[in-house]
């Protein structure tokens, strides 16, 4: 009974039926995604492995590639399990085969696909490649395994990996056109282990997946455990958790619980390991090692060991085991650790000693850093952990090898979790300490100037080395890691814990400058998730500014994220003024240095249209469309949350039809959307689309405002952008309002108001209650329009913010006109003060020369005018303002004011 158990699952046909008409599904181009829960030990992952077992023997096109999540690291390390199954699918395979976890058949399979996995890396996902899936190797392989010749290896050997922000979006469609690729010529099936230890950014690439290979020969499986999802992270939900409800929405019920039958399972598995050598063990013997050891896989196979080895068990003539003379259950081990303890015992001491200092890495080791910490051959540890360790002793097992420049790193893993568990606390806090700090030493040596690829894991030695300073310095470049991976969760936790281990440290010239480099990479990761008027947002930068005035008197760079960062707050909080007096000290700074940065400076003088100063605000926008180059500036995108040219064109684009420029402005606004599409950036392609909706809106499109709505909505919640999905929602509404479904799309735009609010928003608020009483309008309800109105009306007062300020007036001059009808008021009483409503409403909009809102105005008086019988006075007043615009006569306010002007001659 020391060989191994083959995979036996008494009990388990129909899971391993479920998995298995999955696969079929799969295969026939529905792509399927499966979770396997529950289950006694390791039940997960080895119905797992046996399913992959018996498929790859019935399909011999079925390619089959697996991740783990990482107890230490993995809620912490962007992308792990996916980097892991993406290596695997280039061919990266060797360590896993030569450590027994692959077979060779399964090995070969995959070196033998590298014509195509590879190929397809490279037309699809290039931007992975030296990012997610290290490049190094991936070229040896490449012309080891591919005919001289092939096109894309000349194109691999071009891609260098980039120390540009790598947007989300744009991993999440290069990885699944990756796999969909390659699933087009062969069927594919992704393994993702663990998943209870995944980080938030793989959970959402996860959903993505399962959205989008829909329609691929891709199935999906992955296994967690459901009582590690209830316990939380500091307080913050399970990153799995989130997405779980949104799984179970789309694609029904997914999971194979193996909890249910645990017992039956674990005293299967007792069985069946028992009998995988011969044996004349009894069902009195048998069940009470079930009783002993519950089924765990761990126990049942360390506690047959030491009975063999005590004598407790032994051979019979024919080499049958059988019990000893005595079975002494008494002294079998009550846990688990006391079975790890007396097994660590019976390693020589350099064993105990190797196994130690690789627990200080944690589950998962470094062959090579464990060497130089005890200052041996690196070789001949290798051969000591791979003959030794792992064949023998099945302490540990091999995961990888991998290449940094000319370094070999040989990865291992310890077999089980408690493996390492036990060594690690076994050490002297004191002695931890130390080796924390020799690990740490070791990995900044092997990575030099790379070191932000184990940022994490530096990190977490320096911190329990003592060394906080060190610590905070790798834990802000694994924030910025983060950001530039669009993982902003993970960015917020690396950053957080950042400054919180500052406040350790004495209150220093240093200290300060480095707080102020964390806070203002965590305001951004903050904007990206929290939204611009949230109050941690204001905090951060608030703090930052407070630091940058003690540490720094000079105008360094770090002032103008500062700006923006308090600018972008201000804006969206819709204190417009505050927001001002930002954007003129954030332009001129810009100017002064003349920073390429100054063309986001440029549509922050912009926006100052909002309090009604339209002329002198279009330059700003126009200086954008001019001199706005991809090249030069789309590098702030991820600085600065927006790619430059696409904020200031639909920004502006609000402004040219303010103006009566309609047709320019639909412009503005298309070439808008193509440059967040060309940056492949969410928080842009959200943005861009919110505002298309809003030309529509203006134009009175209203199918055209929906579309572009909706998809905005699409692209928010996918991505989880919370500010512009509450201004998509009321866009949606009002649509919904004009198709004749009031009620629904008031209901809308109250959910979008309210949504958008949550986030501290009160940007736009003029507009939207705008569109809010025009719905109340529309469905007859006077009263509630008005007091809408009002409302609007007081926010205008309270912020300046008065470029929708006319529209206000008309509005509250149609909703009066309609409430007075159905009164006995004389129709002189009633006119008079209708039209002082739209005529404030004309003076606003002459004042701010806001050529469409007067022209809107001008209608409704001129309506007015005609059932007063002023036919000549309404078409002289009429004519003049229609036959100033010289474009956009197709859209709604000019057909209807050309029609009126018909009526009224």
């Amino acid at each position: 009974m020391t060989a191994s158990p083959p995979p036996v699952f008494v009990g388990r046909a129909r899971e391993l039926a479920e998995l298995a008409a999955a696969l079929q599904t799969a295969r026939s181009g529905k792509g399927q995604i499966l979770f396997v829960i529950g289950g006694a030990g390791r039940g997960k992952t080895m119905l797992v492995q046996e399913f992959a077992r018996q498929a790859q023997a019935a399909d011999a096109e079925l390619l089959v590639i697996s991740g783990y999540g990482n107890v230490h690291t993995g809620s912490g390390d962007p992308y792990l399990p996916f980097r892991e199954a993406l290596t695997m699918l280039t061919g990266e395979v060797e360590a896993k085969w030569a450590g027994g976890i692959i077979t060779a058949d399964h090995a070969r399979r995959l070196w033998e696909a590298m014509p195509l996995t590879i190929a397809a890396m490279v037309e699809h996902a290039p931007d992975l490649i030296g990012t997610l899936v290290p490049n190094k190797g991936l070229r040896e392989r490449a012309a080891t395994f591919t005919p001289a010749g092939a096109k894309w290896l000349e194109q691999l050997v071009t891609l260098t990996s980039t120390d540009a922000k790598l947007e989300q979006q744009r991993i999440f469609v290069q990885y699944a056109a990756a796999l969909t690729a390659v699933a087009r010529q062969r069927p594919l099936m992704l393994i993702l282990e663990d998943l209870h230890w995944v980080d938030a950014v793989s959970s959402s690439l996860l959903f993505y997946l399962s959205r989008e290979v829909s329609q691929s020969r891709i199935l999906v499986v992955g296994t967690y455990r459901p009582d590690e999802l209830a316990l939380s992270r500091s307080e913050i939900q399970h990153p799995l958790a989130g997405i779980l409800s949104e799984l179970k929405r789309w694609h029904g019920d997914i999971w194979l619980d193996l909890g249910e039958l645990a017992p039956i399972e674990g005293r299967h598995f007792v069985e069946a390991y028992l009998d995988t050598q011969p044996n004349r063990l009894d069902a009195e013997f048998r069940e009470a090692l079930f009783r002993r050891t519950g089924g765990h896989a761990l126990f049942t196979v360390e506690l047959l060991r030491e009975m063999q080895e005590r004598g407790d068990l032994c051979k019979d003539a024919e080499s049958q085991w059988i019990e000893g003379p005595t079975v002494d259950w008494n002294k079998l081990p009550t846990k688990v650790e006391g079975v790890i303890e007396k097994r660590i015992q019976r390693l020589e001491k350099e064993f105990q000693t190797i196994l130690s200092i690789a627990s200080i890495e944690g589950e998962t080791f470094t062959a090579e850093v464990v060497a130089r910490v005890q200052q041996l051959d690196e070789r001949g540890l290798v051969q000591q952990l791979s003959r030794e360790l792992d064949r023998r002793h099945r302490l540990v097992t091999a995961q990888i090898l991998t290449w940094l420049g000319q370094q070999r790193l040989s990865v291992y893993r310890f077999r089980h979790q408690l493996f390492q568990h036990y060594l690690y606390y076994n050490l002297a806090e004191m002695e931890r300490t130390y080796l924390h700090e020799a690990v740490g030493t070791v990995l900044e040596a092997i990575y030099g100037e790379q070191t932000e690829q184990v940022a994490v894991q530096l990190a977490r030695h320096f911190e329990q080395a003592g060394l906080r300073s060190k610590a905070v310095n790798y834990l802000l470049q694994a924030g910025k890691r983060a950001g530039r991976l669009s993982a902003n969760q993970e960015a917020i936790t690396h950053l957080t814990k950042g400054v919180e281990l500052l406040e350790t440290l004495p209150d220093t010239p240093e200290r300060a400058e480095k707080e102020l480099e964390l806070q203002i990479a965590l305001g951004n990761a903050l904007i990206a998730t929290k939204g611009y008027a949230a109050a941690e947002v204001e905090q951060t930068y608030s703090r930052a500014r407070e630091l940058y005035q003690g540490v720094n008197t000079g105008e360094s760079s770090p002032l103008f994220p500062l700006l923006y960062g308090r600018w972008a707050y201000f804006l969206i909080k819709g204190e417009h003024q505050a927001a001002h007096q930002l954007a003129e000290e954030f332009y001129k700074l810009a100017q002064r240095r003349q920073d390429p940065v100054v063309v986001v400076a440029l549509r922050a003088m912009g926006w100052s249209f909002c309090t009604g100063e339209l002329i002198s605000a279009y330059p700003y926008f126009e200086q954008i469309a001019v001199h706005y180059s991809p090249v030069q500036h789309r590098s702030l995108t991820f600085d600065y949350g927006h790619d430059p040219g696409q904020a200031g064109l639909s920004s502006g684009a609000i402004l040219l039809w303010l103006l009566g420029y309609p047709e320019q402005a639909w412009r503005w606004s298309l070439r808008a959307v193509m440059l967040a599409q060309e940056a492949s950036h969410s928080h842009s392609l959200a943005f861009s689309l919110v505002f298309l909706s809003y030309i529509h809106q203006f134009c009175g499109e209203r199918v055209m405002a929906q579309e572009q709505a909706e998809e905005a909505i699409a692209v928010c919640t996918k991505h989880g952008i919370a500010l512009w999905l509450s201004y998509g929602m009321i866009i949606r509404g009002w649509a919904l309002s004009e198709s004749g479904q009031g009620e629904v799309g008031i209901s809308q735009i109250y959910q979008g108001l309210a949504a958008a609010r949550s986030t501290g928003a009160g940007f736009f608020q003029s507009y939207f209650l705008a569109l809010l009483a025009h719905a109340h309008h529309a469905v007859g309800q006077q009263e509630a329009g008005l007091a809408v109105l009002a409302e609007a009306l007081a926010h205008v007062e309270k912020t300046q913010e008065r470029f929708w300020e006319a529209e206000l007036y008309r509005l509250q001059g149609e909703l009066l006109l309609m409430r007075d009808r159905g009164m006995t008021r004389a129709p002189t009483a009633r006119y008079a003060e209708v039209e002082a409503c739209f005529r404030q409403a004309i003076d606003v909009a002459q004042r701010q020369q806001a050529k469409s809102l007067e022209l809107r105005a001008t209608i409704s008086l001129c309506r007015l005018w005609q059932a007063q019988g002023k036919r000549a006075e309404a078409h002289s007043l009429l004519a003049q303002i229609y036959e100033w615009f010289t474009e956009g006569f197709d859209t709604a306010d000019l057909l209807e004011a050309k029609a009126l002007l018909e009526s009224l001659s």
